[in-house]
């Protein structure tokens, strides 16, 4: 399951689409056109995507907190609104100006919950999970009902492998509003516990919530093509995909969904076209490693190296500003063969910090890329613990226990692995020599 769902400030509410207007351009007390006051225009930004580009609600906000260096407000909105514009572009350089302004508004409105929240957000979006965690709680603290803060916690505690905390956090959350957002990781707590369908159906109520805007619902319906394409759905995944593209024609995630298909059903080249829109509209690691592997497939070994570096240094990018992806750019290097005994290093210090089956999953790979087939195992037990339906992990499982000469087991559990995803194989595409 290589998807991952990370939550933060990506909550799916409707927002209006003159959300943040009045509060940009007038005093701390402006309400927006629709009637919404700064704190809530505030709260359905941590609950949900804001419509369009967000590059001019920067452009005013910094103009505002120039005029009005003392207000709070000011600087909260902006902090979000820089979120909001990283979460477009992938430009990982604003999480720190989303940072800074974040804890002026704080410094000036020390119980501001809102801020708090942000912060939370902010230090999820960069993989800082432990600090993500305890932001939220003392969000949760000055109030106890923030659905926002709620979500942000049980994505960190998802991610350090505290299941059972996230789980009852997103509960609580969705019956304190029950959203898109709320919808969405109530799905993704069901994938995780391999209940595909009951995933999916989840899913489907989180579309329907988030159809007033188009970003909400583009995203939403990308995340249902995701689960429909690890079951191997691929006709109903493009039928997701295509549906968020009506929604927000050029949409990166939808682009490089479909782009992945292509790569499972062996058009290789179309794969590569449509991971090159992707990337070319979100500077993302992820787009530029797909663009590699399209590349790669095709024999053009140059244009992949390029691929693989861009990738590369948008993964140096985040680190810079304050992201940790220890655990992502390991198993990048392991799924291609790469400074194997660099990337073990880096998945264990990882590990330390991600505890999830995840973190399991990427040791367990390798452990086994090094030729520590009994340790691997261990860790790959540990990864398949929920019941999760990874047929990455289950394929990774059946060439440990091969590797230990427990050929019935591995073949058991290749079986498994196609019989959650037919195209699990294929799915490997030009790194199956790395990976057999």
């Amino acid at each position: 399951m290589r998807r991952r769902l990370l939550f933060a400030v990506t909550a799916l509410a409707a927002a209006a689409a003159g959300l943040l207007g009045g509060v940009l351009a007038g005093e701390p007390d402006a309400v927006t056109a629709g009637g919404v006051r700064p704190a809530a225009a505030a709260a359905r930004l941590l609950d949900g995507f804001a419509p369009g580009d967000a590059s001019t609600s920067v452009d005013a906000l910094e103009r505002r907190v120039a005029a009005s260096p003392d207000d709070p407000e000011a600087f909260m909105l902006l902090g979000l609104a820089y979120q909001q514009r990283a979460r477009e572009t992938g430009d990982p350089d604003l999480y720190p100006l989303s940072e800074q302004a974040l804890r002026r508004s704080l410094s000036l409105a020390p119980r501001n919950d809102l801020a708090v929240t942000g912060l939370a957000a902010v230090a999820a979006s960069r993989h800082r999970f432990g600090e993500a965690r305890i932001l939220a709680r003392r969000a949760l603290v000055l109030n106890p009902y923030s659905a926002a803060a709620l979500g942000i916690l049980g994505d960190a505690n998802v991610e350090t492998g505290r299941y059972r905390a996230a789980f009852a956090a997103f509960d609580r959350m969705a019956a304190i509003k029950p959203t898109a957002s709320a919808y969405a990781r109530v799905s993704y707590a069901r994938e995780l516990l391999g209940r595909t369908e009951a995933a999916i159906a989840a899913m489907e109520l989180a579309v329907g919530a988030a159809d007033a805007a188009a970003e909400p619902a583009a995203w939403a319906r990308v995340q249902l093509g995701n689960l429909h394409a690890e079951s191997g759905r691929l006709l109903r995944a493009q039928r997701a995909y295509e549906g968020a593209l009506a929604r927000l024609p050029d949409f990166a995630p939808a682009l490089a969904g479909l782009a992945r298909l292509e790569l499972w059903r062996g058009h290789t080249g179309e794969a590569a076209r449509l991971y090159e829109r992707s990337l070319d509209r979100q500077a993302v690691p992820e787009h530029a490693v797909g663009l590699g592997d399209a590349y790669a497939g095709l024999g053009r070994k140059r244009l992949a190296q390029e691929a693989y570096g861009r990738a590369a240094e948008l993964e140096r990018a985040f680190a810079e500003n304050g992201g940790e992806n220890g655990l992502e750019t390991a198993l990048f290097d392991l799924d291609h063969g790469r400074t194997l005994t660099d990337a073990l290093a880096r998945a264990r210090e990882a590990f330390a910090l991600r505890p999830s089956v995840e973190g399991e999953h990427v040791l367990a790979w390798a452990l086994f890329k090094n030729g520590r087939c009994r340790q691997a195992r261990a860790h790959s037990v540990r990864a398949l613990r929920l019941g999760t339906k990874d047929w990455g992990a289950m394929l990774h499982r059946s060439l440990i226990e091969s590797c230990l000469e427990n050929d019935e087991a591995a073949r058991a559990w290749r079986k498994r692995a196609l019989r959650v995803n037919a195209y699990a194989l294929a799915a490997f595409g030009p790194l199956a020599a790395h990976r057999r």
